[in-house]
């Protein structure tokens, strides 16, 4: 298990345990607003772990291909930097719209790979539930939106949408599509 997710883990057992220790001491209207808080809480907690390690394997990806640090930077500043939430199509059930940032043809045969591949079509999607969630709680008035999922909930989907995110690296890197669209690895 990664650090990442480690620490998502943790932060999910202390909530548990604190939920469970209201829950003991007969605290009911103190677990009540807690378990409707928590799940939000964690579901930022996770979308924003997520935010940073997708950008990051951007970012790792292309510095595999260049060093040139004005091409570092044009990419970061342009294309990953407070550019994520425009890389996915959040509404979709699938990353069809971010595969075909690297290109039409990297794009088909990621869409025919993940229809193929039923686990990481589930990673997907479940990751893109995270951050369609994430962008209804933070714009529809965080502290009164009715969030319907439980903290396991959230929990269970991290879980399953990690498995996207540690999969993204090896996704570009071992591509039999170029970039330059001829083909070659």
């Amino acid at each position: 298990m990664g650090e990442a997710m480690e620490t998502l883990k943790r932060m999910y057992e202390e909530h548990i345990r604190v939920l469970d220790y209201l829950s003991t001491q007969r605290q009911i209207s103190h677990h009540t607003i807690l378990q409707a808080t928590l799940p939000k809480v964690l579901l930022l907690a996770a979308a924003s772990e997520f935010e940073e390690r997708v950008c990051d394997s951007l970012r790792a990806y292309v510095r595999g291909h260049t060093s040139d640090p004005k091409i570092l930077e044009l990419v970061n500043n342009k294309a990953i930097e407070r550019q994520y939430h425009t890389l996915f199509d959040w509404k979709a059930r699938n990353a069809n719209t971010f595969w075909k940032l690297f290109g039409a043809e990297f794009g088909e045969e990621m869409k025919k790979y993940c229809r193929e591949n039923r686990e990481l079509s589930g990673a997907i999607d479940a990751f893109l539930e995270i951050g369609r969630s994430r962008n209804e709680v933070v714009h529809n008035n965080y502290a009164t939106y009715s969030f319907e999922k439980t903290i396991d909930d959230v929990y269970r989907l991290y879980g399953e949408a990690n498995k996207f995110v540690d999969s993204l690296p090896g996704l570009l890197k071992n591509s039999t599509i170029s970039l330059d669209g001829d083909g070659a690895s």
